[in-house]
């Protein structure tokens, strides 16, 4: 018999994602996975209302884990925590952004240049690893770029892998990305990289490491 929902998305129980069973929420979070990993890592920032409603669900996930820390002596809930530690991630992320189509006021064709970055705080793909030379899609080695470094602090990202396998959504294409889902907060960001080639960018790094 299928048990029934927890409090995943609010910390309301009467929320109507929290309504649904625990079969139902798994199926929820499963497809809502597959849909979004479908965007490239590397972009300028997705379509916000196209994002709206995987953040309603990925981005409540990570909320609600952060919300329930907080409270945390308000609350046993170890099947709870046993459900965020499938998929919890801590640490330094980094994310590509790259040339976009943009439209100019009065231009009937656009043309590519490097966007803003967007710190609309909704979820985003990062990826937990500084070395984009090789194994991502829309990423060339040598090709100039804009990279944030960021760190989760007291949050969480998801760890994209570790839930798609324990809700079944894996996704081969992209299991080498190391993908993060996280906000883009500023509040996060360690540092911002601006022109920079992922080789240049892997280089730096294992130079900060080393040192």
């Amino acid at each position: 018999m299928d048990k029934a929902g927890m409090m995943l998305f609010d910390n309301d129980m009467n929320h109507p994602l929290n309504q649904l069973s625990w079969n139902n929420q798994m199926y929820m979070i499963a497809v809502t996975m597959r849909q979004f990993r479908k965007f490239p890592l590397c972009g300028g920032g997705y379509n916000e209302e196209r994002l709206r409603f995987y953040d309603g669900v990925l981005g409540s996930l990570i909320r609600m884990r952060d919300e329930m820390r907080r409270t945390q002596n308000e609350w046993d809930m170890p099947e709870y925590e046993a459900f965020v530690s499938k998929w919890a991630f801590q640490g330094d992320i980094y994310r590509v952004i790259g040339e976009a189509y943009v439209y100019e006021d009065g231009d009937d064709e656009p043309h590519m240049e490097m966007p803003e970055i967007k710190w609309h705080g909704m979820i985003a793909s990062w990826s937990s690893s500084y070395d984009f030379t090789t194994g991502f899609n829309h990423i060339y080695p040598d090709a100039k770029y804009t990279i944030i470094h960021a760190n989760t602090g007291d949050s969480v990202g998801i760890d994209a892998n570790k839930l798609g396998d324990y809700v079944g959504g894996y996704n081969p294409h992209t299991v080498g990305e190391n993908e993060v889902i996280f906000p883009m907060k500023k509040e996060f960001v360690v540092k911002v990289y601006e022109e920079i080639t992922p080789n240049e960018f892997k280089n730096l790094m294992e130079s900060e490491v080393k040192q």
